[in-house]
């Protein structure tokens, strides 16, 4: 069991540190276009922190439900995390415009740590992509109905079963 908790704890410390790197880099570019707001500072702060609380309540709901737990405690928690977000970013608006673009964005933040981390940079996702398969050959299986076949799509073998060579004479002459 400890070993399972340090592996999610390590799983979530992992992501969370992603995400506040996705977080400066939405500040960055905020201070690129917008110069410094504090508004759209403290937007993206809170909407951090909101979704890193909302992901401890998934993780939680989520676990007691894996243990036995009942149906209903996952739909009491996702209201929960509903409730949450819709709260925080009603407080944002409030504050400013900005500050509830910066909310906005900061809800993304965790998910875009998640997309980061399971989707462009684990190796093993790389090694499904359909441009790093080899396609086996896959063998020729003869038609089950002779003329069908031929008369859609032709077919390279039809000339040895039918005796005609390639310019369409037979090959007994």
């Amino acid at each position: 069991m400890k070993n399972t908790v340090k592996d999610l704890a390590a799983f979530k410390n992992q992501i969370f540190f992603h995400g506040l790197v996705a977080a400066l880099i939405f500040e960055a570019g905020s201070l690129l276009f917008l110069g410094f707001d504090a508004g759209f500072a403290y937007g993206l702060a809170l909407g951090t922190a909101v979704s890193v609380v909302n992901f401890n309540i998934l993780a939680h709901t989520s676990r007691r439900l894996l243990n036995g737990g009942r149906a209903w405690m996952g739909f009491a928690g996702y209201l929960v995390r509903l409730a949450v977000y819709g709260f925080a970013f009603y407080m944002a608006l409030r504050v400013s415009h900005a500050a509830a673009i910066g909310t906005a964005l900061g809800f993304l933040t965790l998910k875009l740590a998640i997309y980061y981390i399971y989707g462009f940079k684990t190796p093993r996702l790389a090694k499904k992509s359909p441009a790093n398969r080899k396609l086996s050959p896959l063998p020729y299986q003869k038609p089950r109905r002779k003329g069908l076949m031929k008369d859609i799509f032709g077919s390279p073998y039809d000339d040895e079963e039918s005796g005609d060579g390639a310019d369409g004479e037979s090959k007994e002459e």
